[in-house]
């Protein structure tokens, strides 16, 4: 059985709720809850969990409240399939006391909250209006961050634009008019042109930042020793020319992740360590993982990245993963945008990154990656 509810059409921002119960007296507990918090909201039920485990897997919730005892489907499992899906979604668990140890277990998972039967109303609403107000939070965050990228991307190609008519008009100097020029106006030519070739692959760092995070994901279980072996040999050329070797300490473990961001990842950070290794040694970059459990409780691997390599000064540290912030400032080829997609891509899929350096030692970059779904 499923229904709607909505208290305020007139708002424009909607929260969608899912209720998951097989005992109708506490959907419509839950209903008359809903409908003294005064906000806007999209209010969906069923009684089967087979049912409700079919709307997480074809809609986005903001909240979802499952009790944790059902037929065919328990609500851990239901709890599971929500954080796959929507990490960002809210999950709140209707438990009775025999099942509390279990409810425990299940904020491990990521559960926002557990709400014990038999319900205090007053409680109830306090508790709804706790999980919706933080997803309220996530959603104007998300949104404010969309409308800088939209910002972002449309003043880089306004800028691209302009600098390549500028490069143009430089170029039919130096082609038509060279030979009036003496070597003073043909050198302020070619540094034109060569400042303006900086300011292109600047913007178009500014472009590859402003789309990092927001790619089209679609999750996968993704065997990471395969993409691995193929960006290092797109790296071959480079690494025989700075004296570099990747060491993989294989087997690796396969993760739960969108292909395109996760290359981008390893490429970002293989690269950075082959940029930065040092000329007086044999450059070592080693790639490990381990397991590990995430702030939501949910398995996960942790990858490091390390190197031998010049390090980054310690004052750095803290802005290194900041757009335009590099860890060497004397380097003229780097823009300073590489770390910074980097975070962002792991920041869009709720993974954490951090950086330990040493000057004229290395740099050990160490970033979370989810374990696959356990039955994929």
């Amino acid at each position: 059985m499923t229904g709607t509810l909505n208290t305020d059409k007139d708002d424009i921002e909607q929260i969608k709720i899912l209720i998951i119960d097989d005992d109708e007296l506490v959907i419509e507990s839950f209903e008359k809850a809903f409908q003294s918090v005064g906000e806007s909201l999209l209010f969906e039920k069923t009684t089967s969990s087979v049912k409700g485990l079919n709307l997480i897997e074809n809609n986005e919730y903001d909240l979802v409240i499952t009790d944790i005892v059902m037929p065919e489907i328990d609500g851990i499992n239901i709890l599971k399939k929500v954080k796959e899906r929507s990490p960002d979604t809210e999950v709140i668990i209707i438990t009775a006391f025999s099942s509390y140890n279990t409810a425990l277990d299940a904020m491990h998972f990521g559960a926002f909250d557990y709400i014990p039967k038999p319900f205090n109303p007053a409680e109830l609403r306090v508790r709804i209006m706790r999980a919706i107000n933080k997803r309220k939070a996530v959603k104007e965050k998300i949104q404010k961050v969309k409308e800088t990228e939209r910002l972002c991307t449309s003043l880089a190609h306004d800028f691209k634009s302009v600098l390549v008519s500028i490069k143009g008009f430089a170029n039919l100097l130096i082609q038509n008019y060279s030979n009036k020029l003496n070597d003073e106006g043909r050198f302020i030519l070619e540094r034109i042109i060569s400042n303006v070739n900086v300011m292109e692959a600047m913007v178009h760092g500014l472009l590859e930042y402003s789309r990092a995070g927001g790619m089209i994901k679609t999750y996968e279980t993704i065997n990471t020793e395969e993409i691995l072996d193929s960006i290092i040999r797109g790296f071959a050329h480079r690494l025989k020319e700075k004296n570099v070797e990747v060491i993989v300490d294989k087997p690796l473990p396969n993760v739960y992740f969108y292909r395109n961001g996760l290359i981008q990842v390893f490429t970002n950070l293989i690269d950075n360590a082959i940029k930065y290794s040092r000329k007086d040694v044999k450059g070592i970059i080693r790639i490990s993982a381990k397991s590990g459990i995430g702030f939501s409780g949910r398995p996960q691997y942790i990858f490091s990245i390390s190197d031998n390599g010049i390090g980054i000064p310690k004052e750095f540290l803290p802005r290194i993963f900041e757009p335009f912030q590099k860890g060497n400032p004397e380097d003229s080829e780097s823009y300073g945008l590489g770390l910074a997609i980097v975070k962002k891509i792991l920041d869009s899929a709720n993974c954490s990154i951090e950086v330990d350096s040493e000057l004229e030692k290395g740099t050990t970059f160490s970033f979370s990656l989810p374990a696959p779904p356990v039955n994929s």
